[in-house]
């Protein structure tokens, strides 16, 4: 197995009344090897950036008490849409390529989800002047709700919710 160096960040911005995020701008940046295709490769990268949208913002498996599955079409099961994805920047470079084998590849659109989750949760703490404060995924607006109501209204951090 080879494996890619990367690199995420995210803007992210937040309705303080509906807890609804918005991830305004998003730059992807992978050392892959070599690039047999590019366009592929950057098309990968971008696919693993929406699916990691999904987990971070939007997608949930949610059970009854009996653990009786309570997602079961897409209209219960959101998934991102095209107007849920922002901007997006992704710079491939091809400077360290493997050793491990004769093309020098790496991989390229593997590891792109968990960047994307940790990328938001990060901006959103970020946003909010408070490490730490997002502890689950996805960030739904209710659950965006809740961190911002417990946030003491003397907070150094000052009021919520700014862009990051």
């Amino acid at each position: 197995m080879t494996y890619p160096y990367g690199a995420h960040v995210a803007l992210v911005s937040s309705d303080r009344e509906t807890g609804a995020v918005r991830v305004e701008r998003y730059v992807a940046a992978y050392d892959v090897g070599v690039a047999i295709n590019p366009m592929l490769v950057e098309g990968q990268i971008a696919g693993s950036m929406v699916q990691g949208l999904g987990g971070a913002l939007l997608e949930e498996f949610v059970y009854d008490r009996q653990g009786t599955p309570l997602c079961l079409t897409f209209s219960d099961y959101l998934m991102p849409t095209l107007a849920e994805v922002p901007d997006l920047d992704v710079l491939v470079t091809e400077d360290a390529p493997s050793p491990l084998n004769p093309l020098g590849v790496k991989g390229a659109g593997e590891s792109g989800i968990t960047g994307v989750v940790a990328a938001i949760a990060s901006a959103v703490n970020d946003a909010l002047g408070l490490p730490g404060a997002v502890r689950k995924l996805p960030i739904t607006p209710k659950r965006m709700r809740e961190i911002i109501a417990a946030i003491p209204a003397s907070s150094p951090s000052g009021p919520p919710l700014g862009t990051c």
